[in-house]
């Protein structure tokens, strides 16, 4: 989110929501569209559609908000002018024809000049190009919010979806605990269509109870696939080996129907995160380097890991590491290091030969919880 001037989102006559976060470009801009109708009354507000499939659409689109700015409030003291989900302020082909770039360019500069006594602008899109002089503009003399896309590479992207929750949670008149938060976020994933969807059964579930508990959540919640490895990963963590035989079996059988969310290399990997963060553990416990608790507590000396969650646990998300623990002290160290081992020679036998790969995962799966070496396993 930026700012580009002292203007608040209360005080500025003109609004930009944009960002590839569509959904939250969305639900902000129909929020505040339903604050500005309350306070000023809807008589006078007045709902453009921004999706242009080509330039003269596009003129055509910026001539009508034109004009809609330009027209007198009738019924109210506000006139109220919402472009919604405009498309040609990008860098797309329509965006970038020479038409639409000098009508956007004269727009930009009625904006500044314009008089906004009893007028309030509304903007949304997906991209802002910053190219543009409109953008200039718009940074100048607007307050401008951008909503990028929380995805599963951004670091910290759990704690920014468990804002986002306990942000939205007081409209459903609920209440989550922290391990509850933490699962749903878990389960859900970086997805806040399918986070709110998800919110919205969980209410509707619940009925008159105040709180979300982890037991409703494991009985309603749609899991994603990164819950799915999870769930395998925590089986194995657990050393519960018909569970994991179970969900491991769901999981190819998924593959085997030709889903593109999943592969056989996929779940490796993600076995692979999960016994190395229990190796990593298993080490800092017997160091005294970590305390258990639901909020685990570390003491590493400085520049003992790098600054990386995947390979230093001080910085993994509180939930994982704490679920994580006590399933590091069901394996020994010598266990957890020829895991290690396994894995990786499960991955050469998928990679380089001609090894049947379910057979390959499947065993691997059964060597490691049932604590064998290398040399020992039946495959």
């Amino acid at each position: 989110m930026s700012t580009q001037n002292t203007l608040t989102l209360e005080t500025a006559p003109i609004v930009v929501f944009y960002g590839d976060d569509d959904f939250t470009v969305k639900e902000k801009g129909q929020d505040l569209f339903e604050k500005w109708k309350a306070q000023w009354g809807e008589n006078d507000a007045e709902i453009i559609n921004g999706e242009a499939e080509n330039a003269s659409k596009a003129e055509e689109t910026i001539s009508r908000v034109e004009g809609a700015l330009m027209s007198l409030p009738f019924f109210g003291s506000c006139k109220l002018v919402w472009l919604k989900n405009c498309n040609f302020m990008g860098e797309d082909r329509t965006a970038s024809s020479q038409a639409v770039s000098q009508r956007l360019t004269a727009f930009a500069e009625i904006l500044k000049k314009f008089r906004w006594e009893g007028v309030r602008f509304l903007i949304t899109a997906e991209k802002i190009s910053g190219k543009r002089v409109i953008s200039k503009i718009l940074h100048q003399i607007a307050y401008t919010e951008e909503h990028k896309s929380i995805t599963i590479t951004d670091r910290g992207w759990e704690m920014k979806m468990e804002q986002y929750v306990l942000d939205v949670l007081p409209k459903y008149g609920k209440q989550m605990d922290r391990r509850a938060l933490s699962l749903f976020v878990l389960y859900v994933g970086p997805n806040l269509r399918l986070l709110r969807s998800e919110l919205e059964k969980l209410s509707l579930y619940t009925g008159s109870a105040p709180r979300i508990t982890e037991e409703d959540i494991e009985l309603l919640v749609t899991r994603n696939k990164q819950s799915k490895s999870f769930a395998l990963a925590d089986a194995i963590g657990s050393r519960n080996l018909p569970l994991a035989i179970r969900l491991l079996d769901n999981d190819l059988a998924e593959i085997r129907s030709g889903s593109r969310s999943m592969s056989i290399i996929g779940i490796l990997y993600g076995i692979i995160s999960k016994i190395r963060m229990m190796l990593l553990l298993r080490e800092m416990l017997d160091l005294g380097w970590v305390t258990e608790g639901r909020s685990p507590k570390f003491s590493l000396p400085d520049g003992i890991l790098p600054n990386d969650s995947k390979l230093n646990p001080a910085l993994a998300h509180p939930f994982m590491v704490s679920k994580c623990i006590p399933q590091a002290r069901q394996y020994t160290q010598q266990e957890l290091i020829n895991a290690m081992t396994l894995l990786l020679e499960c991955n050469y036998k998928l990679v380089y030969t001609n090894t049947d790969s379910e057979i390959a995962i499947q065993q691997t799966v059964i060597d490691i919880i049932r604590g064998r070496s290398p040399h020992e396993s039946t495959l």
